[in-house]
């Protein structure tokens, strides 16, 4: 090594800024990740991720369920563009914009993929009354959805930080790395206190409508009777669900830990904490998207519950006319 870096200033060390590719001066071990990554596990979830995003695409188009697809299908075409980027290198660990792409891609996609999960609890809510409800229906997107935006903007800002930090210049502005990584880990913990507390609420909501039910508060006549359907669909996302909240637990000390720590460098680890608990999250919403199981989250479900609450048919405990009109109209602003 000394041989190699005989005529080099003595302050100078191997970056994204002085190396292009691996070589005696610029070994794999200096790297963030301080090795290749697997070819074969990238290409996978490459390809996984990817057939899953075409299989959407026509699930939206024949479901109508525009806002839950499109939060879905970006957030797993960002893990299509991550795992490209980490193809990159496993080839070569010293590209620096497929550093930078597969760390914003992989850190922002499982946010936009909670937020498609966060869309359904408005619709469930709705399907089965809104009496039990601590927040309104028209509320939900704006504090469910909304918060993931808070996490996504932290996230984004982290990721361009630490991306900065790493250009241009003679060496890595270590100042600027960890601003970087704290923003990184400031917005996954925002993440992963958002989920749970949202999934609390719906815990609640579940809770009480079963408890209402159970002591005959509520006549039959006012919420739904269960749906096999919506029952799996309810699985389904909860499956997601806690398959994220995994994945963001993982994060939060992995980049807390510093860049190029054991932690970050355990390829294997972050495939089974990340990668395939991500995929799982993105399978099961696909395989049980709204179209085969909750069609009520589609533009046409919607309109026909609202022609049967109105008229009667079903009924939702304290739902009223103007209720079900303000949520049909904060879904056209917010969420549709």
């Amino acid at each position: 090594m000394s041989d190699a870096t005989a005529g080099l200033p003595p302050d100078w060390q191997p970056s994204y800024r002085t190396c292009d590719d691996v070589s005696a001066i610029c070994p794999v071990e200096a790297s963030v990740y301080g090795d290749y990554f697997t070819l074969g596990a990238c290409v996978f979830f490459l390809i996984a991720h990817f057939l899953l995003f075409v299989a959407q695409g026509y699930l939206a188009w024949r479901s109508r369920a525009w806002s839950f697809s499109i939060w879905l299908g970006i957030g797993t075409l960002f893990e299509v563009m991550g795992y490209g980027a980490r193809i990159a290198l496993s080839k070569n660990p010293w590209v620096y914009e497929a550093f930078v792409i597969q760390l914003l891609m992989l850190m922002l996609g499982p946010t936009l993929i909670a937020a498609a999960i966060s869309i359904t609890f408005k619709h469930l809510v709705l399907w089965y009354g809104t009496q039990w409800s601590f927040l309104r229906p028209k509320l939900y997107p704006w504090v469910f959805v909304g918060s993931d935006w808070i996490s996504i903007v932290i996230q984004a800002a982290g990721g361009g930080v630490s991306a900065t930090a790493s250009s241009g210049g003679e060496a890595i502005n270590p100042k600027l790395f960890d601003v970087g990584s704290g923003l990184l880990v400031a917005g996954v913990v925002f993440q992963l206190i958002n989920m749970v507390f949202c999934g609390c609420l719906m815990l609640v909501y579940v809770w009480r409508r079963r408890q209402s039910i159970k002591k005959g508060l509520t006549p039959a006549s006012d919420t739904r009777p269960e749906d096999k359907k919506v029952k799996v669909f309810i699985y389904a996302i909860s499956v997601a669900y806690i398959a994220i909240i995994i994945r963001c637990i993982y994060r939060i000390p992995e980049m807390q830990m510093g860049w190029g720590s054991e932690l970050m460098q355990n390829e294997t680890t972050f495939l089974v904490l990340d990668g395939a608990m991500i995929l799982i999250a993105v399978l099961t919403l696909t395989i049980f998207h709204p179209y085969f199981y909750f069609p009520f989250i589609s533009k046409k479900g919607d309109k026909k519950s609202k022609t049967d609450e109105v008229g009667g048919d079903v009924t939702s405990g304290n739902t009223t006319t103007t209720d079900v009109e303000e949520s049909g109209a904060s879904e056209t602003k917010v969420v549709q």
